[in-house]
C-alpha cells in the first residue's frame, strides 16, 4: 500500500451454517490470499466466533469493493464488508 494510496480499514463479515473447520479456513485464506493482492487489499487479522460460525475480517485496501471484489473472485462467501475507524489502545489520547 505505498506511493500514497489512500487505504481504508475494512471489516468483512461471514457466518457458516456449520461450525467453520481449520481446512476449509486454510483452503479459503489461501484464495483470497491472491485475490487481495491483485485489488490492492491486505489482510490484517481475524476474529472467528467460539462455535465456529461467525467470522470478522479485518483489512485495508483502497476501497470496500476492493475487497468484495477478492472475495467475489475467490469463490469465498460473506455477509457484508464496511469501512471503520479505528479505535484502540495504541491510538487512545491519554486522559487529562
Amino acid at each position: 500500500m505505498a506511493n500514497g494510496t489512500r487505504v481504508e480499514h475494512l471489516i468483512a463479515e461471514q457466518t457458516f451454517a456449520e461450525p467453520l473447520s481449520e481446512e476449509q479456513h486454510s483452503a479459503g485464506a489461501r484464495r483470497l490470499d491472491d485475490c487481495l493482492a491483485r485489488h490492492g487489499a491486505r489482510w490484517v487479522r481475524s476474529y472467528l466466533s467460539t462455535d465456529h460460525r461467525r467470522m470478522i475480517c479485518e483489512f485495508e485496501a483502497p476501497d470496500a469493493e476492493a475487497v468484495r471484489t477478492s472475495f467475489r473472485s475467490a469463490g469465498v462467501e460473506f455477509v457484508r464488508v464496511w469501512a471503520a475507524e479505528v479505535y484502540s489502545l495504541e491510538t487512545a489520547q491519554p486522559a487529562s
